[in-house]
């Protein structure tokens, strides 16, 4: 499961989100390709592999949620798993333009786990929703964007397996909570990290975007500064636990 979003230009967030049962072990990562970058690895499975999230040096940060047509510890024992693509986003990317090519090319050419990767960067983002083979490219052009565990431009055959109304009600809850900060004035000064938490931290409704119960529970929550190249992370719900910065 998981909440992510993005403030244009200025932040990426997400609240990741893990089934009862399911391995909730991650670990802070850094590392080097022709960028040094940063990030989490999570291991809700021994097939895991790659970054659930991270930034560069450059200020390209990209992030995932889960969307495919079996559970994701069945995926991934005939699927790569996405966090290999995002990890080489991040090794490679300095702009917007590289990192979809390099999505692009690995998109056409691997079997990959489904789900929504959005990349943000200084200068915009665009959100890439995928189920193999098929997949979609949204620009990103509004102040706001929020993505869950279902598709708002990707047509697939069939059912997910995923619980689309708690999707839904999560995305319009993080989707709503944003816009109206962003629409109490401009919203690359209205937002920071504190802020952020807060949201990542709501317990209103069915269906509230800090879980803490029924199926699935948050586990962690990172918010990436793009311009500042720094990561705020707390591997607890964001309503409880005290963020840990990491700069590059």
């Amino acid at each position: 499961m998981c909440t992510l979003g993005a403030i244009d230009g200025k932040f990426l967030f997400k609240n990741r989100d893990m089934d009862l049962g399911a391995g909730i072990a991650e670990d802070v990562m850094q590392g080097h390709g022709r960028l040094r970058f940063m990030g989490i690895a999570g291991h809700a499975s021994p097939l895991e592999r790659g970054l659930n999230s991270g930034i560069n040096e450059a200020g390209v940060a990209a992030a995932m949620t889960f969307a495919d047509v079996e559970p994701l510890t069945e995926m991934l024992k005939t699927r790569t798993p996405r966090g290999v693509l995002i990890e080489k986003i991040l090794r490679n990317a300095r702009d917007l333009e590289t990192a979809l090519r390099i999505a692009g090319d690995f998109l056409h050419t691997t079997p990959l786990v489904g789900g929504n990767i959005v990349i943000m960067t200084p200068a915009g983002g665009a959100v890439v929703e995928q189920l193999y083979p098929r997949y979609a490219v949204e620009m990103i052009k509004q102040p706001v964007t929020v993505r869950t565990n279902h598709f708002l431009n990707l047509t697939v055959p069939g059912k997910l397996a995923v619980n689309e109304r708690n999707s839904r009600s999560r995305f319009d809850k993080c989707g709503n909570l944003l816009t109206a900060i962003a629409e109490s004035g401009n919203a690359g000064e209205q937002f920071d990290a504190e802020i952020i938490g807060r949201v990542l931290s709501n317990h209103e409704d069915r269906h509230p975007i800090c879980r803490h119960g029924g199926r699935a529970v948050t586990v962690s929550a990172v918010i990436y500064d793009i311009h500042n190249r720094v990561m705020h992370y707390t591997h607890e719900q964001p309503c409880q636990g005290k963020f840990v910065h990491y700069t590059l």
